[in-house]
This record gives C-alpha cells, structure tokens and sequence, in this order.
C-alpha cells in the first residue's frame, strides 16, 4: 500500500523544514498543505468553517492525485481542526497513514513564526498563532514517531526520519 507521512505539530514548529529535509534527502515527496490553503483562502479569515472545510478536500484531493504517481508522500498539518480527523479516516482506508509528531518549545514556535518570510504563509497574528497552538497542542494521537525539533542539525532529524522509510 502507498504511504502518507503526515508531520503534525505547533505553527512554527518547522514541519515544512522537515518535509523539505525528507523531499531532497530521502526523495520523499513533500506537498505543503499551506500552498493549497493560500491559493483558496481568497481572503477569508482562517477560521472560516467552509474554508477550512473547502481547504481539507482540496488537500486530500490533492494527497491522492500525488500518490497516482508516488508510492509515499509527506504533508504537514497543526492538526487543530476537526476536519483533519476526517481527512485522516478517509485517507486510512485507502493507504498507510504515518502520523509523526514534531515536538517543540511553543515559545520557540512563536519566535520562528515572527521572523519568518510571510510571502509564503497565511498572514495571522500573535493571538491567531497562540490559539491554534493552544488547540493543536491539546491534540492528542496515537504518533508512529515523535521528532524534537528544538534545536537539532539536519543529520540528527535525518536520522530520526530513517525511520519512517
């Protein structure tokens, strides 16, 4: 069966940076969920229920037509929506779903989401980014592996990511 890695973590916690490390050291595909939510999202606001909803078919939609072409996949997501579960259920009785928690310092998240490039991001506040971390980080699964991301080399989390293949 072909394979989903889905990186869950804190806004900030640097599941793009993973699933990039995973596209070009181990030749794992990497779609990034946030690409899909940026070309739909038409300036609705990031709590909006049909956008989200909208948001998680067109992932999965996404997900899918990606796996005609590719044994494995890996995206990224907070997880903080109840969509996700959803998403995840349907994906699940089609192929493996790999769940893998990026672990790290919500202070740390926040800082890294402040001074990062936001051509390429949904723009949120402060307060935005405190409650979806505040929701996310109550989320709770059961994690096939389980990554700190605060403050290893790219060897290191390469290593650990030899896991998942």
């Amino acid at each position: 069966m072909k394979k989903i890695n889905i990186l869950v973590g804190l806004k900030g916690s640097g599941k793009t940076y993973i699933g990039k490390l995973l596209q070009d050291k181990l030749n794992i595909p990497f779609l990034r969920v946030e690409d899909i939510c940026l070309r739909i999202n038409a300036g609705r606001e990031i709590n909006n229920k049909a956008y989200i909803s909208e948001a998680f078919e067109q992932i999965e939609a996404e997900i899918r037509k990606k796996l005609a072409s590719s044994d494995q996949i890996t995206i990224e997501s907070t997880a903080s929506a109840s969509q996700f579960d959803n998403m995840v259920l349907s994906l699940r009785k089609d192929f493996i779903v790999k769940l893998v928690k990026i672990d790290t310092d919500p202070n740390l998240c926040l800082q890294r989401v402040k001074t990062r490039d936001l051509k390429n991001h949904i723009p949120v506040s402060d307060e935005q980014i405190i409650e979806i971390n505040k929701v996310s980080a109550m989320r709770t699964f059961d994690f096939d592996l389980i990554i700190e991301n605060n403050n290893k080399t790219d060897k290191e989390l390469i290593e650990e990511l030899n896991k998942l293949v």
